[in-house]
């Protein structure tokens, strides 16, 4: 019955692409300044390798106005494509860690969340940050695959573009060097060729970003995500605060990404959340809770700082974690009716209806009210490659 995946990954890749391509160059009267100024910095090959940090949404931008298209719809279609990479990439992690429904519950949590319409269908950089979920799923199948060679070669790959997006490479180097025994059994069991091979990919792929931070130091800190001087201790801890503040209470007051001051997350998926945390406590010797605990860590202190790392770096963990809040409650449904097919149908249901319904205010938030509120329209008036 292989045509039942088929539909099913047909299925799929058709909503996800309608969520995140409808309307993508129509829903605000024009582009934002932020836009307008990027997309205007990439119309030179020289300025690309002068500057290559976020070079894996820089690239693709370029060569669509190397292509001579110039809509804000294709350059929009870059970070909707990013976004969506993130999505698929959830799903297989949480299918991995979880089961089917669980996967399928959360990822649409994910993919339907108003941050990451926001994010993920704007002409700019920071929906690079949204590869944590790519970068996480290379390193589940590398865990749980038997094509070990491939595995290999995709890691040595996607680390090196991880250090062009801010904060990234302080992540990979901890892993690195908490992963160390395992990493080496895996090179024990490959030849040295192939090991160069790796090691040639990796400074191959570094080339630009060594070369361009030898001459520009500025560079070398935007892409460690560190600022040029550390701030007072004061704003170090009001960064730190700003992130459950955001998360929670009141949201950053952009127009450009962000409608208001409402919080990034919802009442059920903070609830979710905040299981997810909770459930953490009866797994914390697993590697994937200690891995995304510190990966939080480091990245909310990359935050605190101040430097080039934005809150959408650790979305992607905070979504992971309300999955799992999602899996802990389906857990403990299921442990006080372990044989009752009616109720774990009923507690699929419930749960499926409440994301439903959460997928629908997040969706009305996003391409209803954001876009017809005056801020919106007043950010949104700027024409590209002026």
């Amino acid at each position: 019955m292989m045509w039942r995946p088929i539909l099913v990954f047909l299925a799929v890749a058709a909503v996800v692409g309608f969520i995140l391509g409808f309307k993508l160059g129509s829903l605000t009267p024009g582009a934002s300044a932020p836009e307008q100024q990027y997309v205007s910095s990439l119309t030179s090959g020289k300025l690309l390798l002068k500057d290559p940090v976020y070079i894996v949404h820089k690239l693709p931008m370029y060569m669509l106005y190397k292509l001579n298209i110039h809509s804000l719809a294709a350059f929009r279609a870059v970070s909707a494509v990013f976004a969506t990479l993130a999505v698929v990439s959830c799903f297989f992690i949480l299918r991995e860690w979880y089961t089917d429904r669980v996967a399928l519950l959360g990822s649409w949590l994910f993919l339907s969340s108003a941050w990451i319409l926001h994010i993920g269908r704007l002409a700019t950089p920071e929906a690079s940050f949204l590869l944590m979920m790519p970068l996480l799923w290379i390193a589940v199948w590398l865990y749980n695959t038997t094509l070990r060679k491939s595995a290999l070669l995709l890691l040595s790959f996607g680390s090196a573009l991880a250090f062009y997006i801010p904060g990234f490479g302080w992540l990979l180097l901890t892993v690195g060097i908490w992963k160390r025994r395992l990493l080496w059994k895996e090179l024990k069991h490959v030849p040295w060729w192939f090991i160069s091979l790796c090691v040639l990919i990796i400074i191959t792929t570094l080339i630009p970003l060594i070369l361009a931070s030898i001459h520009d130091r500025d560079i070398l800190l935007r892409a460690t995500g560190l600022p040029d001087r550390l701030p007072h201790i004061k704003n170090i801890a009001e960064n730190l605060l700003n992130i459950p503040g955001y998360l929670f209470y009141k949201g950053p007051e952009d127009a450009i990404k962000w409608l208001g001051r409402l919080p990034l997350l919802d009442a059920f998926s903070a609830a979710m959340f905040i299981l997810g945390v909770y459930s953490m406590r009866y797994h914390f010797k697993l590697t994937r809770i200690q891995l995304l605990a510190g990966s939080s860590i480091i990245l909310a202190l990359l935050i605190a700082i101040g430097g080039s790392v934005t809150i959408t770096a650790v979305i992607p963990v905070v979504y992971i974690l309300a999955a799992g809040g999602v899996a802990f409650m389906l857990q403990q449904w299921l442990v006080v009716f372990p044989r009752n097919p009616v109720a774990r149908t009923i507690a699929t249901t419930l749960m499926s209806i409440s994301i439903l319904f959460v997928s629908f205010y997040h969706v009305n938030h996003y391409f209803i009210a954001w876009p017809q509120t005056p801020a919106t329209k007043a950010v949104f008036d700027q024409s590209l490659l002026k």
